[in-house]
């Protein structure tokens, strides 16, 4: 299965204690480019690339978007002060 992950900037909205601080703009590309490695890294992934700023996740045979879901909890986690995503979507 194919999935996309949209990815954004951390914006004003966003600061609160669990991000305290916005990242510098002009980081957000490298937190990006490390994002996307972090998912090629997944067993469960056969391939992950970024484009205008959204994910396209190809999963192995016989895997589905729950187990991309848990698999990537700890990626999420490490990457909530650098950038926020949009949630994961079918592609067709």
């Amino acid at each position: 299965m194919n999935y996309r992950l949209g990815l954004r900037e951390i914006t004003e909205s966003d600061i609160k204690a669990d991000c305290p601080f916005m990242p510098k703009k002009e980081d957000f590309p490298m937190h990006v480019a490390a994002f996307v490695e972090d998912f090629n890294n997944l067993d469960i992934v056969g391939s992950a690339t970024e484009s205008n700023n959204i994910i396209n996740i190809n999963l192995i045979d016989g895997t589905h978007v729950e187990q991309l879901r848990q698999a990537s909890i700890s990626i999420h986690q490490h990457y909530w002060d650098k950038l926020r995503t949009t949630g994961f979507k079918t592609v067709t």
